[in-house]
């Protein structure tokens, strides 16, 4: 029973490590080919979006860093050279991530929708 069922978290782990990295790489790609490279402000889902690159960049590091990283983790053994540097690798590009989301997000304040506060 408990050989199914770690089987079946494989190909779970898998898939979600696959989509992760999928969706976070075409968001940036769509990001990028849509701002024309960075010139002009594209609009996603009907809202524009500020700082293309800058939302590129934190999506392709989101993309490599838990997509990708999750899949290269299960190729190295635990503890060794290996593992420790995709350890390091990821939690940099994660941590990259996290920065460009908090400089897109504080660069660009959101408007207030009720016009009665202004």
């Amino acid at each position: 029973m408990y050989a199914i069922a770690f089987g079946a978290m494989g190909s779970v782990d898998f898939a979600l490590a696959v989509i992760a990295a999928a969706g976070n790489l075409a968001l940036a790609a769509v990001l990028l080919s849509k701002s024309r490279g960075g010139t002009r402000v594209p609009r996603i889902f009907g809202r524009p979006q500020p700082l293309p690159r800058l939302r590129a960049t934190m999506h392709a590091c989101l993309g490599l860093g838990l997509g990708v990283g999750w899949l290269a983790n299960d190729i190295f053994p635990p503890h060794s050279t290996g593992d420790t540097v995709l350890f390091n690798v990821v939690r940099v590009l994660l941590l990259t991530a996290l920065v460009t989301a908090l400089l897109s997000a504080f660069r660009h304040p959101r408007p207030i929708g009720d016009k009665t506060a202004r």
